[in-house]
């Protein structure tokens, strides 16, 4: 357990992008469950579900640019080590 906390630690980057795509995945199933039953609560859930689709609209994007950055320091990476 002691190595894979000191692997984690000696690699931030990886480690927040881990750490990002749990938080994604853990706000998609808690966006699921609250909107589950926006349909029993008629014309006055209609605020909620508006900045719940929102919130996760902007979540979605957050997320792709993140994938994307993640993908370019790759590529760039393995471009500048070539032999």
């Amino acid at each position: 357990m002691r190595s894979a906390l000191s692997y984690l630690w000696r690699h931030p980057r990886r480690t927040g992008f881990i750490a990002l795509n749990i938080i994604v995945l853990i706000a998609f199933v808690a966006w699921g469950a609250f909107t589950a039953d926006m349909s029993n609560e008629g014309m006055g859930g209609v605020p909620n579900a508006m900045l719940g689709y929102t919130g996760m609209a902007l979540l979605i994007v957050v997320w792709i640019v993140a994938w994307l950055a993640w993908a370019w320091l790759l590529a760039r990476r393995h471009l500048l080590h070539r032999p």
